[in-house]
């Protein structure tokens, strides 16, 4: 993973994340956030996991979006709910960020 798809795939979906709930999107806006999220959890869990040749908290934070942010079998969830959810989300996409850079050391 290069810095490049490093910014893009962490920064874009934590930024969306927290843009998401403070405004009001059309319907449509959270169905491509939901696809984003989901290809973006997808591919650092692919890119993590053939760089440590592993699992690690990473790649499990990101099963777990993966499945909650799915666009195939959606959860739904009223917007109160979604709330923290995208700021916890948001979170673990910037605190990864440092993580996998650290260990790629970008």
């Amino acid at each position: 993973m290069n810095k490049n798809s490093l910014y893009l795939f962490f920064w874009i979906p934590a930024i969306l994340l927290i843009l998401a709930p403070i405004f009001s999107f059309p319907y449509g806006f959270y169905t491509f956030l939901r696809l984003l999220i989901s290809i973006s959890a997808a591919f650092i869990i692919f890119f993590n996991y053939k760089s440590i040749k592993g699992i690690n908290e990473i790649s499990i934070l990101f099963i777990l979006i993966f499945i909650l942010y799915n666009p195939v079998i959606p959860v739904y969830l009223t917007r109160e709910i979604w709330l923290p959810i995208n700021f916890i989300t948001s979170g673990i996409y910037i605190y990864s960020f440092f993580k996998i850079k650290k260990t790629l050391s970008i």
